[in-house]
C-alpha cells in the first residue's frame, strides 16, 4: 500500500546528521508517545518519518519506522478521560504487535487495536515498517465495543468483508485528512468508533467471547439510544429471548447487564457529543434528550458520577470555551 500523506512532518530522519538520528527519533517518539521507549535501534538509522495531526478528539499518525523495539509503559496515574486506544494498520512492511500475551504480525492491509492502558510492544525486524495510526478516546470505544478490551493486539481477518471496510475507511481518512476541516475530522473520528464493530478477529469467524446475541443486543441499543423507552426487556424481546438469559449472555461476554449496557452508552454518547462541535449550539438538555433521558437534573448526576464532572464543565474543559 502506497496511499501517500500529506500531515504535517514532525520528524524525518533524512534531514538529520547521521550522528543525532537515533537520540532524536527516541527523543521524539517519546516526546509525542509519552510512556514509550525505543530499543534495539541502530546508531545511524537510515530511514525514518513521523507524521501526525489532530483528529477530533484524537490523533491521526503515520510513521515509518527503522528496525528497532518500542516498548510502552502507561502512566499509572493519567486521567482516565485522557487514555486511548489506538487503531493500527501496516501499509508496508511488517510490524509485531504484542499486548497482554497476544501477538500479531502485522502485514500490508492488517489492522489491530492497541490499548494505551496497558503495556504494549512493536517490534520492526524489517529495513523499515510503515503504518498508520488513530488515536481515539479508550472510553467511547470500549463503551460501544467493550468485547475489544481481551482482543487488543489481534489483527482482524483481512479477508472478512467488516475487515475489510474498515480498512478501506482508514485508507480513505488517511488521504483525505489534510483537507478535512477540524468538524468533519470529528465526524469522521466518531464514526471510526462506530464502525469498529465490522471487523472480526483473525481465524475466529467471530469474537470468541462474543455471541451473535450479545452483538446483536449492542446494536440494538446504539439504533434505539435516543429513545426514552428503550428498556431491557425491549431488547430481549427483539430477540425472542428472556431478559433474564440475555443478561446472562451479556455479563458473560460483556461484563454488565442490558440496562447497565444502556446507561453507558447513553452517557458515552453524551460525553461525545458534548464535545463536537456540530452540537455547540444546542443545549445540555437537549443533548441529554437526545441521548434518551428524560430527566435533565438524573442525566447530570450519572454524568457527573462516571465522569467527575458536570456535563457543562466537560464540556467547557473539551472546547476551551463556556457553554
Amino acid at each position: 500500500m502506497n496511499t501517500a500523506t500529506t500531515m504535517p512532518s514532525l520528524l524525518d530522519l533524512k534531514a538529520i546528521d547521521e550522528p543525532q538520528r537515533a537520540a532524536l527519533w527516541s527523543k521524539t517518539a517519546k516526546t509525542y508517545f509519552p510512556g514509550l521507549s525505543v530499543r534495539d535501534l541502530r546508531i545511524n538509522p537510515t530511514v525514518g518519518a513521523m507524521n501526525g495531526m489532530q483528529f477530533g478528539a484524537g490523533r491521526l499518525w503515520t510513521v515509518l519506522s527503522p528496525p528497532l523495539l518500542a516498548c510502552y509503559d502507561p502512566d499509572t496515574n493519567a486521567d482516565e478521560q485522557t487514555q486511548q486506544i489506538s487503531v493500527m494498520m501496516q501499509l508496508s512492511e511488517s510490524t509485531v504487535a504484542s499486548q497482554s500475551r497476544r501477538v500479531s504480525l502485522l502485514k500490508p492491509g492488517d489492522c489491530c487495536v492497541i490499548d494505551g492502558r496497558l503495556p504494549f510492544r512493536l517490534e520492526v525486524t524489517s529495513v523499515c515498517s510503515r503504518f498508520m495510526l488513530l488515536q481515539l478516546p479508550r472510553d467511547a470505544v470500549l463503551g460501544r465495543h467493550p468485547y475489544l478490551e481481551r482482543h487488543t493486539a489481534e489483527a482482524f481477518d483481512p479477508d472478512e468483508s467488516g475487515a475489510t471496510l474498515l480498512r478501506q475507511i482508514l485508507l480513505s481518512i488517511l488521504d483525505s485528512a489534510p483537507l478535512l476541516e477540524s468538524e468533519q475530522r470529528a465526524t469522521a473520528l466518531a464514526a471510526v468508533i462506530q464502525l469498529l464493530g465490522l471487523p472480526r478477529a483473525r481465524g475466529s469467524g467471530e469474537l470468541a467471547e462474543i455471541g451473535w446475541r450479545a452483538r446483536a443486543a449492542l446494536a440494538f441499543i446504539d439504533a434505539k439510544l435516543g429513545e426514552h423507552e428503550l428498556t431491557a426487556s425491549r431488547i430481549s424481546s427483539a430477540q425472542g429471548i428472556s431478559r433474564r438469559r440475555l443478561d446472562e449472555i451479556m455479563v458473560q461476554t460483556v461484563g454488565t447487564s442490558l440496562t447497565a449496557q444502556v446507561w453507558l452508552r447513553r452517557l458515552t454518547q453524551a460525553a461525545s457529543d458534548l464535545r463536537d462541535p456540530k452540537f455547540s449550539a444546542k443545549s445540555v438538555s437537549e443533548i441529554a434528550f437526545a441521548t434518551g433521558f428524560a430527566d435533565a437534573a438524573h442525566f447530570t448526576r450519572a454524568f457527573k458520577r462516571r465522569y467527575h464532572l458536570t456535563p457543562r464543565d466537560w464540556r467547557s474543559r473539551g472546547t476551551g470555551t463556556a457553554h
